[in-house]
């Protein structure tokens, strides 16, 4: 595993804003900004189905998709997303843990 704390270019701060930009017809894509200086720092371009909204749980991973115009058999949409969270849980828990061993949890 290899994981990372964002950190700006410019001033060094690990402080980032997260900017969700959507535009019709287009991919979803996050713009990171620094909140000390207020420059670019990334720009992450979310993978279709690849939006899920961990404290909106179910609903926000429908809206994903039909943002993207899948629609599928509600219990494969169910399957799918009960394997999502769960991976999503697993990598948070494994990310952080890597971060604390490796002393950059700050």
């Amino acid at each position: 595993m290899e994981a990372h704390r964002q950190t700006c270019q410019v001033c060094g701060s690990r402080k980032m804003r997260n900017i969700l930009l959507r535009e019709p017809k287009l991919p979803d894509k996050v713009i990171v900004e620094c909140t000390e200086c207020k420059e670019l720092v990334a720009r992450y371009v979310i993978a279709k189905g690849g939006y899920y909204h961990h404290a909106k749980g179910y609903e926000s991973y429908l809206r994903g998709l039909t943002r993207d115009g899948d629609f599928m058999n509600a219990k494969i949409m169910e399957n799918e997303y009960l394997e999502i969270k769960d991976q999503c849980e697993k990598e948070y828990g494994n990310v952080t843990e890597y971060l604390k061993k490796a002393g950059k949890d700050d």
